[in-house]
This record gives structure tokens, sequence and C-alpha cells, in this order.
């Protein structure tokens, strides 16, 4: 009798110890995987925020770039109209051209799923000529960035004005300069230049004397004057 007590305790705290250890075993499991999805969820959170960041850091790189661009396109447009002499519209339109071409370039980031920026027109772009003959160009482009994880970035603010004046003054007065030397009217040229050029701001002043040439271009607004002259011998 006593025997088969004994038994019977040991039959029993194996039993016990058993389910006790399928108990730890279990609670060790369902800890495992309650670390692990709360692991997973967090570092979901963390990619998604990095993936949030870098389309956001992306979005501004473009940004910049087409700012610094348009600042270009505006030097650039003025520069090229000037010399042909052009008037207003068609600083506006090299300018245009200029800036668009470099949107449709487009752009290459590693893990974007797309970067869509749409060329600027007259409602997405305003450019406006400003007193002193210098341009200011500002807007917004309904652009979208698209990261490979789903992160979206959206927009893209412009704003840039260019003031090129002294090294189109010098480039003005020498051009001019070399091309009063075959001019027979010096009057009539210099009346000429001072309408091709009122969209710019900038007087010229032509003068011939025994021979010798003098050109003086004068910026209307900042007070600022080149000469261009034939040496004395």
């Amino acid at each position: 009798m006593k025997g088969d007590r004994v038994r019977y305790e040991e039959n029993g705290s194996a039993a016990m110890m058993s389910v006790f250890t399928i108990f730890v075993i279990l609670c060790s499991v369902l800890a495992f995987s309650t670390f692990e999805e709360g692991y997973n969820r967090q570092l979901k959170r963390v990619q998604q925020q990095m993936a949030t960041d870098t389309t956001k850091a992306v979005a501004a790189s473009v940004e910049s770039e087409l700012n610094d661009a348009l600042e270009t396109a505006i030097g650039a447009g003025m520069y090229e109209a000037g010399k042909r002499g052009q008037e207003k519209d068609k600083v506006v339109e090299r300018l245009r051209t200029y800036f668009n071409e470099r949107i449709e370039a487009g752009w290459s980031y590693s893990n974007f799923e797309d970067i869509y920026v749409p060329p600027s027109d007259e409602s997405s772009l305003q450019i406006i000529w400003l007193p002193d003959g210098s341009l200011r160009a500002y807007g917004y482009l309904d652009a979208t960035f698209t990261h490979v994880t789903g992160a979206k970035a959206y927009g893209v603010k412009l704003d840039a004005g260019v003031v090129p004046r002294y090294g189109r003054m010098l480039y003005l007065a020498y051009r001019v300069y070399s091309e009063a030397h075959d001019v027979s009217d010096i009057e009539a040229f210099e009346e000429e230049l001072n309408n091709n050029y009122a969209c710019e701001c900038l007087e010229f002043t032509v003068s011939k004397t025994d021979g010798r040439i003098k050109v003086i271009v004068r910026d209307l607004y900042a007070g600022r004057a080149i000469a261009a002259e034939d040496e004395e011998s």
C-alpha cells in the first residue's frame, strides 16, 4: 500500500512537471511570437519613416535644382534675346523653353517608382518684369514623388530672379563699339539701339569724333555706366 502511494506521488509529480514544462514552452513561444510581431511592426515603422524622409529629401533636392535651372533660364533668355535686340515677349518665350527643356530631361533616383514634374505654363509659372529691368519668376508645379514603398511627396515651389546687369552691359558696350565702326549714321544707330534695348532699361550713347568711336551703356535704374572707346594715339 505504501509503495503504491509512493509510485502514485512520483507519477503525479512527473505529470505536473510535464504540464509545467509544456506551459513554460508555450509561454516562451507566445512571448517570442509577441516580441517578433512587435519587432516587425517597429521595423516597418522605421522603414516607412526612412522612406518618407528620403522622399521629402528628394523632393527638396529637385525643387532646389529647378529653381537653379529657372534662374539660369532667365539669364539665358535675357542674354539671347538681348543679343538679337528682341522684345520682352521673346525673353519670356526663351526662358520658358529653356526651363521646360530641363523638366523634360527628367530625374533618376534609386528606389523611386515615379518622379513626375509637369512642364510649366502661364498658369503655373508667373513671370514679372521689375522696374530695374530684371525679371522675377515664381509659381508652383503639381509634381509627384513616389517611393517604391508607397511614400509620396507633392509639389514644387518656384521663385527665382536674375539681374545680370554688369556682364550684360559689358558685352553690349563692346558689341556696339565693334558695330559702330561700320555705321555711317551714328545718330540713327544710337536711336535704334535705345529702342531695341528699352526693355532692359539700358541707355546707349554713341559718338564718333575725328574717326574715334566711344560707346557708353547706362543702367537707368542702378546708375551704373560702362564705356568702350578707341584708345588715343
